[in-house]
């Protein structure tokens, strides 16, 4: 399993605290009573938050058993099994909704991105899906864990890992490829080789001006499968020429429909549905 950050642990305990403060006021009668407890799956699904739950019932004093086979990113069958829980009955209910909230939400984003990812690689093997910064503020972190365990790339964290100009920031520096190269200029002056730059483009002569300022990354924005194919095609065939190595992402208004239209011409696609267009896989926890 992929541990925790310290990011994700303060989280997880804000979660908690903020459901049941320091109690949950029905289950208080409880008393001294212990329980087993077996979580279940109901549909079929790609298992996510596995890490984050264990953590959750833990801190609450139970302890956690996992049945063979049974991890983040594992593929599991209706009604299988996915976590067993032993402890004080009032601590282990206390955390429940919680527990199960997470693990609804994180399975069904690892769900849609594995299916995505395989649309994907059966078309044009070697590109990858990612998801994009279209999370939920509070949840960012868990959602980009749900990705990688479906198997798409997680792409920026934060706003301080890569640098990316967007069309708004083209925009504020002029416009068009002009605008391009003074935004990919500036971020070289201040951060040197070391940064990664992602330019966001909308046609040929904004790719082309990308490709020669620098940019290591070339997102071709809000383009059809036809047109992404075209602006492609001449980028790579100028990257040659200049002797450089670009990434080619699309993004922007694509579909699971379309999918195989778009992975033939880039290394990544990108798309915000894998974390907003996610529906919750259902789960529930039974005492034995």
């Amino acid at each position: 399993m992929n541990h925790l950050t310290m990011g994700e642990i303060k989280f997880l305990n804000r979660y908690l605290k903020g459901d049941s403060r320091n109690g949950d006021i029905t289950s208080s009668i409880l008393g001294e009573r212990r329980g087993k407890f077996v979580i279940t799956v109901e549909e079929p699904c790609v298992i996510s938050g596995i890490e984050p739950v264990s953590h959750l019932f833990q801190s609450v004093g139970a302890s956690v058993l996992l049945p063979d086979g049974i991890r983040s990113g594992s593929n599991v069958e209706k009604g299988g099994t996915v976590m067993t829980l032993e402890g004080l009955s009032r601590e282990i209910l206390r955390a429940e909704r919680t527990a199960l909230n997470i693990l609804s939400r994180m399975s069904g984003i690892a769900t849609l991105s594995r299916k995505a990812q395989d649309i994907v690689e059966k078309t044009s093997p070697g590109t990858r899906v990612a998801g994009t910064r279209k999370t939920t503020p509070g949840f960012t972190l868990f959602e980009k864990r749900a990705l990688i365990d479906g198997g798409a790339l997680p792409h920026r964290l934060n706003l301080t890992q890569m640098s990316m100009l967007k069309d708004n920031h083209i925009a504020a520096l002029g416009g068009g490829p002009e605008g391009i190269k003074k935004g990919v200029t500036e971020l070289r002056r201040l951060y040197g080789p070391y940064n990664i730059i992602e330019v966001e483009v909308e046609d040929l002569e904004q790719g082309g001006m990308a490709l020669e300022e620098g940019a290591d990354i070339i997102m071709l924005d809000n383009m059809t499968p036809k047109r992404c194919g075209e602006v492609a095609a001449y980028i790579r065939d100028r990257s040659r020429e200049l002797s450089r190595t670009v990434t080619l992402e699309a993004s922007g208004g694509i579909t699971m429909e379309d999918l195989v239209e778009y992975a033939p011409h880039v290394d990544v696609i990108s798309l915000g549905f894998l974390t907003y267009g996610a529906r919750p896989v259902g789960f529930r926890m039974e005492m034995e």
